[in-house]
């Protein structure tokens, strides 16, 4: 599964690099009919804590580039489809897929992160782009659902091409075992639309 997590971050950063050979339309981001596709989380600095998994001990991690193994399912990059039916209004949701190394050893799964979210434009090529949803994790024997909050923003150095950063919290309701907390400080990815 370190291969899927890896091949489904090559094919976001391979949809976001085709929307770069679309011919330009002078359009912001965030429009009705928008479909943004996006490699999330990563990288970031996370503060993690899920009880047996850790140990009962909260943790912080630093994630620098794809392809790591990490206990914390939450902290496995995505990839985001996100479809905005009127102007700044979107919905969508991201998959993760990947291995998660564990006292008993290494479980592979996947995620699933439905949710709604809410551009702002500050300028053509900055704003700020609030998500909110819910999060369902299935590794081994350890499934939980999370409620999800994301308070990114957005800079675009060209046309329907962006870098996301920000703030994000996953804050576990119920599973199995304990509840996972995991609130990043920081978590960057990139974003294509068209």
């Amino acid at each position: 599964m370190r291969k899927a997590s890896s091949f489904v971050c090559a094919l976001a950063l391979g949809l976001t690099a085709g929307t770069l050979a679309r011919p330009a339309a002078a359009q912001a981001f965030g429009n009705k009919g928008d479909i943004a596709i996006s490699a999330e989380r990563v990288m970031g600095i996370n503060f993690y804590d899920e009880g047996a998994e850790t140990g009962n001990q909260s943790v912080t991690f630093i994630g620098l580039g794809i392809g790591h193994r990490t206990p914390f399912p939450y902290l496995i990059p995505r990839i985001g489809f996100d479809y905005f039916v009127i102007d700044s209004l979107s919905i969508g949701g991201a998959l993760g897929f990947g291995d998660v190394s564990a006292r008993n050893g290494t479980n592979s799964g996947a995620m699933i992160a439905p949710r709604v979210g809410y551009a702002l434009e500050f300028s053509k090529v900055f704003g700020f782009w609030p998500r909110g949803g819910f999060t369902y994790r299935n590794f081994g024997s350890n499934e939980e659902f999370a409620f999800t909050l994301e308070a990114m923003f957005y800079a675009a150095p060209v046309e329907h091409w962006a870098i996301i950063f920000g703030p994000l919290m996953d804050l576990g309701l119920a599973g199995s075992g304990d509840e996972a907390k995991n609130f990043s400080l920081i978590s960057a990815g990139m974003l294509g639309w068209f």
